[in-house]
This record gives structure tokens, C-alpha cells and sequence, in this order.
């Protein structure tokens, strides 16, 4: 519906490759369909399921004044949300115009549709998905709650609306139709090629002797575990500096027994990090990024283990990303989200 240039909801300004395509949530170029659709249910089981370890992991790091432009986006933000953006903007624009960049993304009537999703996806995630991940999925802290935005209603009156007004879909007046969530159960298989890991972490460099590291190529590297034995952990990769007005995005994979990047479902698959382009004073922006690592552990059958094997893909092309560190701490005892 969204190709007749007659229509309401259409925008010259689109990738035409991809306007009949498969959507790559991977954003690996990967041209098999079977293979990009599985890369999309495992992407999405990652970032709703598997990889948060409480309601920030998901919603993002609290954002106040004084602190960084962007502390640390939510694990749908830098992941569905943002390949949606870079997959409809227009490569035949200077800066993917109009969905490819954040200045620009809302003047294609697909950004609403879109956003519509992202909302769903919250939605979902706070009241239908299993709370054994994260028991509480509550907000509490009030600069969140009451942070207000104003806007024109249908009379064209000024009005302010809170943060707490609109948590709520159905208080809104507006509920999400239920379809299948294909997605819901596709935790990956068991993978457990322990030898040929072993050989790989005996040859790759500590991270300590990496980093920081300007992310530019492949790279893999040891990283010592919080505490030996089933540990519920969390892999952190901090102080991310980016350069804002580039799409960025880089995969962490973790004792990964190959190299084929293409394909994404699999236990080893972590997580990922991506940005939309957008501007800010100095062109660049620091953040941080936490993935939890206690399903991969059992799905790889390495919480024994002192250390894990970790690779980085970087799937945008030259510089850009510079990581400051990286290191597997263990998940603090769950406390209220304030």
C-alpha cells in the first residue's frame, strides 16, 4: 500500500532496492530470505526476550539534564527500530532522507506506521511477554514519570501531557490487535563446539590489550567472566563513542565457532548496536551498551568457563566507532526501577 504515489502514505524518498524486499533487521546483507527471516526472529527473541536484565536494558538508560546526549539506548531502539530506519531511507539522498535520518525521518508518512510499531513492541513487553526476565517492569523515578510535553489538541488548544499519561494504551483509548508473535519462542538451538573455542580463545588477545579500539574491521578477543559457575552476567561495552551523523551498527557474537556473519541465529548472537544519523553540537556522542549473557550461557554450556571469546562485526563501512572498554560483570540483585 505504501507504493502508489497517488496515495497519502507515500514517499518518493525510499530505497527502491528494498520496496519489495524482505526486511534485513540484521542489516548483513544477507540475499538468502529463508536465512534473513531467521535473522529476524532471533534479532527480535534477542532484544525483547533474552538480552535485558531489567527495565532499562529495554526502555534505555535514564536520560536528565547534565547528563550524555544519548547514556544508553534501549535494546529495540538500537536494534529493529533503527535497521527499519536505515532499510527505507533513500541511499540516492546525501544523508537518507527521509526515514535514514533522524532530521528528516518524519516527513515520510511511513515514520508513524512505524513508530505505531515501536510502541507496540512496548506495549508488549510490559504487559504480555513472561516477567521470569525482568520481575519489575516498572518506572518509578518521577523526573520520568512527570516529564511533560506540550501539544495542540483537536480544538487547536495547548496542552500538557505527562510521561504518566500515556503508559497506559488502553487509558488512551486505543488497544494493538493480537497477531502471532513467530518470534516468541525462537531461542536458538544449543551450541556447544567447545574444542574448536578453545583453540580460537588461545590465540586471541586479551581485551585488555585491545582497547580502547576503533571498530573498523572484524575483531575477537578474550574476555575474563565476573565469577566461574552458572553466574547470572552481563556483557558491557562502555564509553562507545560515536560519530552521530553516520549510520553505525556493530554485532556481538560470543564463542562464535566461525565466521559467517550473515547468519545470526544462533546462540552464540549477543546483540548489536546501531544508530539512526543525527546531528549534535561536536558530531559525536559517547553511550554504552549492556547485554545479558545468562541464557547464552546455558544455550552454549560455557557458565563454567573463566573466560569467553568475544567478536565484534562491524557492519557499516570505515571509521566511526571508537569502544573504550569492555568487561562481564555480574547482574546486580534486582531493585526498584527508580
Amino acid at each position: 500500500m505504501f507504493l502508489d504515489s497517488k496515495a497519502a502514505i507515500y514517499d518518493s524518498k525510499r530505497n527502491q532496492d528494498n520496496l519489495k524486499a524482505v526486511v534485513d533487521l540484521g542489516m548483513t546483507g544477507n540475499k538468502d530470505p529463508l536465512q534473513v527471516v531467521a535473522n529476524n526472529l532471533t534479532i527480535m527473541y534477542s532484544e525483547m526476550i533474552r538480552g535485558n536484565a531489567d527495565v532499562y536494558d529495554f526502555m534505555g538508560q535514564p536520560y536528565r539534564e547534565g547528563t550524555a546526549v544519548n547514556p544508553g539506548p534501549g535494546s529495540s531502539e538500537r536494534g529493529s527500530h533503527t535497521a527499519i530506519h536505515v532499510f527505507v531511507g533513500d541511499p540516492r539522498e546525501p544523508s537518507g532522507e527521509d526515514l535514514g535520518n533522524f532530521y528528516s525521518a518524519g516527513r515520510d508518512p511511513l515514520f508513524y506506521c512505524h513508530h505505531a510499531n515501536v510502541d507496540r513492541m512496548w506495549t508488549l513487553w510490559q504487559y504480555f511477554l513472561p516477567s521470569n526476565k525482568v520481575p519489575d517492569k516498572r518506572i518509578t523515578d518521577p523526573d520520568f514519570l512527570n516529564a511533560s510535553f506540550l501539544f495542540y489538541d483537536e480544538n487547536a488548544q495547548l496542552v500538557r501531557v505527562t510521561v504518566k499519561d500515556t503508559l497506559d494504551n488502553l487509558r488512551m483509548g486505543y488497544d494493538f490487535e493480537r497477531v502471532d508473535l513467530p518470534w516468541l519462542d525462537y531461542r536458538p538451538p544449543p551450541q556447544t563446539l567447545k574444542a574448536k573455542i578453545i583453540r580460537t580463545g588461545t590465540t586471541a588477545p586479551k581485551a585488555e590489550t585491545l582497547f580502547p579500539l576503533k571498530l573498523e574491521k572484524v575483531v575477537r578477543f578474550q574476555v575474563s567472566k565476573a565469577k566461574k559457575g552458572k553466574a547470572d552476567e552481563l556483557l558491557v561495552l562502555e564509553n562507545i563513542t560515536v560519530d552521530t551523523t553516520k549510520f553505525l551498527k556493530f554485532d556481538v557474537f560470543v564463542n562464535d565457532e566461525d565466521d559467517n556473519a550473515l547468519e545470526l541465529d544462533k546462540a552464540a548472537y549477543a546483540g548489536t548496536y546501531a544508530q539512526v544519523p543525527h546531528k549534535t553540537a561536536n558530531k559525536t556522542a559517547t553511550t554504552s551498551i549492556r547485554l545479558k549473557l545468562t541464557d547464552l550461557y546455558d544455550d552454549m554450556d560455557i557458565g563454567d568457563d573463566d573466560t569467553i571469546v568475544v567478536t565484534l562485526v562491524p557492519r557499516h563501512q570505515g571509521p566511526g566507532v571508537t569502544i573504550g572498554g569492555i568487561k562481564v560483570i555480574e547482574n546486580p540483585p534486582a531493585t526498584s526501577s527508580s
